[in-house]
């Protein structure tokens, strides 16, 4: 076995060859996205001027497509998705196993047993041994259950929730229920990982979130403890101040709010500095990323000379001149 796994540009590129249309089948039937955050979505949580209890706003979007053949492909189609899942799975812990040297095969017992001896996962695993861990243990836990799917009937399907047993040696055990949210979360699980890996999808801070609950999410499948990761959420948050030289935001209330808000949620949130000047005749937009205010730190302070690159547009429901009139007074 080699000592250095090798996983450079080609190795990379297999791996999407590999994987391609496994992945587009399942991004055909969800909605599977590697950019959650939608970047026009209005601000959610607003700062009127003059008033200490911010305004929480909810909004919504939704698709509706006429003659959508997915709603009742996955009401049926349960058993293909969950084999499809797992054959991304598959192969992308295969592909880590020729990476450090250990010969292909098709028997899982032999790739469970080298997984678990241990192996050098991609660059994207380092820092994230929860990650790696877990996907083992799933990939074990789900092996048998592919089988029954493949190789014997004792599985069922009705309006997108799987029931099947571990039928491996001859033996029935129990069924496991595979709710149609849970198949999606494997199917999100499986598809993330292969483009984080293979560099198509950038990781950050609410990504993070969201692939450890969706770990979360299929803990029955796989066993292992609960990481304590809560539902994530982007909001926008959005504050006014008067026109000066520098801008100073107490991001301790801010954080205390939306904990308060948000209080089963685990938030990632941007905010939005509107700037007025004394006549309301002039405003200026800066969205703070979260990257720059996340921390221990009590205040943001910035001076306006050092901020032009976070200029952002206006937002569309303002009213500069009683906006400029509430903070003046």
């Amino acid at each position: 076995m080699s000592s250095i796994p090798v996983y450079n540009r080609e190795a990379i590129e297999d791996l999407r060859m590999r994987t391609q249309y496994e992945s587009w089948l399942l991004e055909a039937v969800y909605d599977i996205t590697g950019s959650p955050v939608i970047d026009d979505f209005p601000d959610q949580i607003v700062y009127q001027p003059n008033t200490k209890i911010p305004e929480c706003r909810n909004f919504a979007r939704g698709n509706c497509i006429i003659g959508d053949w997915r709603p009742r492909f996955l009401e049926a189609g349960a058993p293909l998705v969950f084999v499809t899942s797992f054959k991304l799975l598959d192969m992308l812990l295969e592909w880590v196993l020729e990476c450090n040297g250990i010969s292909s095969t098709y028997r899982f017992v032999q790739k469970i047993k080298a997984l678990k001896r241990g192996v050098t996962f991609p660059p994207f695993f380092v820092s994230r041994t929860w990650l790696s861990d877990r996907l083992i243990v799933l990939y074990e836990h789900l092996e048998p259950l592919r089988g029954t799917i493949i190789h014997a009937p004792h599985f069922k399907t009705s309006d997108g929730v799987l029931c099947v047993s571990n039928s491996k040696s001859g033996t029935i055990g129990p069924e496991i229920t595979i709710t149609a949210d849970e198949l999606r979360s494997i199917a999100v699980l499986a598809v993330s990982l292969l483009r984080y890996v293979n560099n198509s999808w950038v990781i950050n801070p609410l990504k993070e979130k969201q692939l450890r609950h969706t770990l979360e999410e299929v803990e029955h499948l796989h066993g292992m403890p609960s990481l304590g990761q809560k539902p994530p959420r982007f909001l926008t948050v959005r504050v006014y101040a008067k026109l000066s030289d520098s801008i100073e935001i107490d991001l301790k209330r801010i954080r205390e709010d939306v904990a308060r808000m948000c209080p089963d949620q685990d938030v990632v949130f941007d905010i939005r500095v509107v700037t007025v000047n004394n006549d309301g005749s002039k405003a200026t937009g800066y969205l703070f990323p979260w990257e720059e205010i996340n921390g221990d730190h009590p205040h943001l302070v910035r001076a306006v000379a050092d901020i032009a690159h976070l200029k952002s547009p206006l937002p569309g429901d303002m009213d500069i001149a009683f906006i400029s009139q509430e903070l003046n007074k």
